[in-house]
């Protein structure tokens, strides 16, 4: 244990200005979840928080937590214990989904420095076809709402029910979703299929990295 902690001696070697940038990487972590290169001004937390990664370790070790670092997606993820994974109901779960597939499918299509982006009429589309249901104006709202304040998406209308809106996906969502729990969701969403009417399995409550309660600003 003492070994994992040598790195916070590195805080003692922080000038002013790094040290100001320590203390917002951390409070975007613990409250945003993810650091994502490319994001507005999260361009210098990235960089700084990569090259300082010892000291970030050190330090989220303290908290029986550990920093994720994937510098092919460009995403930093603090990853807590179980009490501080958000649960997904069903239709969030289904949402998230819908989301990670999009952006499998998109990312193919855009250089290394572009997030990809869907209308949220396509996202509705893909969701009523692959949960077999129409989701409701009020849950699209509400569904969007969370992934966005979990900074998994970023709709950018004001008015988030809008078809013609466009929906950002970040790279975050390849973070939140494995591949493994890709199939695991797939295949229950299958089974539902299959059901007969008024037999509705249970849907694999999804989990993302983030504390419960977590808002964006």
């Amino acid at each position: 244990m003492t070994n994992d902690l040598e790195g916070l001696v590195l805080i003692t070697e922080l000038i002013d200005n790094d040290f100001d940038l320590f203390k917002i990487a951390v409070r975007t972590l613990l409250t945003k979840t993810f650091i994502i290169r490319g994001i507005n001004k999260e361009e210098e937390l990235y960089d700084f928080t990569i090259r300082n990664s010892s000291l970030f370790d050190a330090w989220f070790s303290c908290m029986d937590a550990v920093l994720i670092r994937d510098e092919s997606l460009g995403v930093i993820c603090f990853r807590g214990s179980g009490d501080t994974r958000l649960r997904l109901g069903r239709e969030e779960t289904c949402a998230l989904l819908t989301a990670r597939l999009l952006y499998e499918e998109k990312r193919v299509e855009l250089s290394l420095t572009a997030f990809p982006t869907v209308t949220v009429f396509d996202f509705v589309q893909k969701y009523n076809v692959m949960v077999g249901d129409e989701i409701k104006k009020t849950r699209l709202i509400e569904v969007l709402r969370r992934l966005q304040s979990h900074k998994l998406v970023e709709v950018d209308s004001q008015d988030l029910s809008d078809m013609e809106g466009m929906i950002i996906l970040y790279p975050s969502l390849a973070m939140s979703v494995d591949r493994d729990s890709i199939d695991e969701l797939l295949a229950s969403l299958a089974h539902k299929g299959k059901a007969g009417e008024g037999e509705t399995p249970e849907l694999p409550e999804g989990e993302v990295p983030a504390e419960e309660g977590t808002v964006s600003g």
